[in-house]
């Protein structure tokens, strides 16, 4: 849209991008300053790091009335996960899995905690820590597999219990690739839960079968 004025013979106005304007040798045109709206960008940062929330969230809607069973009165538990997430997950605007929390709450995390695989059986190791603040003996683990390749999320609340000190999850031979591993505690009524931990990556391989010899 041109918008030009003509007053005593001079020439002042704007035509799109360009404005008409009057110097000692005549008029001349110059282009309108570019602005930085450092808002907008912001808010492209931040509907960014939403998607990349929801993304990550989506494959884990039936787990998180488990994982955020805590959650305040005004929070359904995927806005209970979604403000963890945004609140401490993020590293320059891009989610990173191990600072992801698939659970919080006021139970005692388990410690020194690890998982190891063999075959497609998950092992899964951690220290009694019954005696400090908020933890119990009957406390039970819960471990989810979590392939952000392909949506698949296996989780279960296991009978061991803190003072097992160890667990086995048998894993079905239809799921391959890399999944990131979390743990946490439950309580026995399950309406209490600890902060996950992350417990790093493991691979699950096809398992060679007798039908796969007969094929090859």
């Amino acid at each position: 849209m041109a918008k030009v004025n003509i007053f005593n013979g001079t020439i002042s106005g704007k035509l799109g991008q360009m404005v008409l304007v009057n110097g000692k040798t005549g008029v001349y045109v110059r282009s309108l300053p570019k602005t930085n709206d450092k808002k907008s960008e912001a808010q492209l940062r931040q509907r960014n790091k939403m998607q990349q929330a929801n993304a990550f969230l989506k494959p884990l809607k039936e787990f998180l009335s488990i994982g955020f069973v805590e959650r305040r009165p005004n929070q359904n538990p995927y806005q209970a996960a979604t403000s963890a997430l945004m609140r401490g997950a993020f590293v320059d605007n891009e989610l990173d899995y191990s600072r992801a929390r698939i659970s919080e709450g006021s139970v005692c995390p388990p410690a020194k905690n690890s998982v190891s695989i063999s075959d497609h059986v998950a092992i899964f190791r951690w220290d009694d820590n019954s005696a400090d603040i908020d933890a119990k003996e009957t406390d039970h683990a819960v471990i989810l597999l979590y392939s952000p390749e392909t949506g698949t999320v296996l989780w279960e609340i296991k009978k061991e219990t803190r003072k097992d000190k160890y667990c086995l999850h048998l894993i079905g031979t239809q799921y391959i690739g890399i999944f990131h591993v979390y743990m946490a505690f439950v309580n026995r009524r399950h309406d209490r839960i600890s902060n996950s931990n992350y417990l790093g990556i493991i691979e699950l391989q096809k398992t060679i079968t007798e039908e796969d010899f007969e094929t090859s």
